[in-house]
């Protein structure tokens, strides 16, 4: 926007850029009839490209007051602040032009804050009547600094003399935007319409590979259970300790003054019958045993002569680990080979004289 105001009897046209004001030109009021100033004015205005002007006047000849009212009034606050004008200023409503803005709502006081800006009707009818003459209707009335400053603006022009919204405008940025959605909607469509049609072609072929990917999964789930079926009499002759190795391992941990009338070994338990003179320790001998575990009495103990009890015990043999019995024989394979290798007669070598 292009701003005026009045100094020293001239009209002085300029405009705001970020917060530093550059003067345009300047129109002597007291030195020519109304046809030659608005000639100067047109002038002046038709350099800038025709913008719209408004009215900046001095922060002095504005008056700001902060205004507390009840909570009610903000539903027709203009209406009220003109009665409370006269009361809350040195101005009737007939003599200065205002406007108002909402500073906060104190919900918990019933209570409604109001900046509310003044000035005489005198300052700025002067300039409208120039406005008037030269048929320009200007589009705001605001002080200086508040037009320089960061913040919103009060608008002092009355709301009767601004000028109307022209329907013919908002009909052509209507049409505009509506050109502008249909554009970008079609931007937007035919990239899609464009990978639906990829989409199309590709279906066949993604059918073919889904297809193929579940023949295949078919033959892998057969390989596995085939596999599975194949090796398991292996896995399991590997993961069992051998019958002779549970002999020797009971025998090893039993006391010299235990004696065995029964031992049956059925899959991976492991029971027994006889007789002791140390019952007591016979589970805590077993429970440190690295190939047998959980060792229980499947029975109570029974008295015998001399301190003897008769018992039966039950225990479990462990489990061994498929990959890790290989990989032993692997090694002992391994270490057994070259000695082998080393006893085996070979060829004399001759003797060198």
């Amino acid at each position: 926007m292009l701003w005026a105001g009045v100094e020293a009897g001239a009209l002085v046209l300029w405009r705001l850029d970020g917060q530093k004001r550059y003067e345009l030109g300047r129109v002597n009021l007291a030195a020519g009839d109304t046809a030659s100033t608005k000639i100067a004015f047109d002038a002046l205005r038709v350099k800038t490209g025709g913008k719209p002007v408004g009215i900046c006047l001095p922060a002095a000849q504005v008056l700001r007051k902060e205004v507390v009212l009840p909570l009610a009034a903000a539903e027709n606050l203009n209406q009220v602040l003109g009665f409370e004008l006269g009361r809350q200023t040195p101005y009737t409503v007939d003599q200065a032009y205002y406007d108002q803005r909402v500073l906060r709502e104190d919900l918990g006081s019933n209570r409604l804050h109001v900046l509310l800006g003044i000035t005489p009707r005198t300052v700025v009818d002067e300039i409208l009547a120039h406005f008037k003459n030269w048929g320009v209707t200007p589009h705001a009335v605001v002080a200086s600094d508040e037009l320089e400053g960061a913040g919103d603006c009060l608008n002092l022009l009355p709301r009767g003399l601004r000028p109307k919204a022209n329907r013919s405008e908002y009909r052509l940025y209507a049409a505009m935007a509506g050109v502008t959605l249909v554009l970008f909607a079609t931007l937007l469509a035919i990239p899609i319409l464009k990978k639906r049609e990829v989409a199309m072609e590709l279906e066949p072929v993604l059918e073919r590979a889904r297809q193929q990917a579940d023949a295949v999964n078919v033959l892998k789930q057969e390989q596995e259970r085939l596999l599975a079926e194949y090796t398991f009499p292996f896995e399991h002759k590997v993961a069992m300790p051998s019958r002779v190795a549970l002999l020797e391992e009971v025998t090893r941990i039993l006391p010299d003054n235990t004696w065995l009338q029964q031992l049956e070994i059925h899959g991976m338990e492991v029971s027994m019958q006889g007789t002791t003179s140390s019952s007591a320790k016979l589970i805590g001998l077993f429970e440190q045993s690295g190939l047998l575990e959980g060792a229980s009495y499947k029975s109570p103990l029974v008295k015998g002569r001399e301190n003897e009890e008769r018992f039966q015990l039950a225990v479990e043999s462990k489990a061994i680990d498929p990959v890790v019995a290989l990989a032993a024989q692997q090694a002992l394979h391994e270490n057994k080979t070259p000695a082998k290798a080393a006893g085996k007669p070979g060829k004399p070598q001759d003797k060198q004289p």
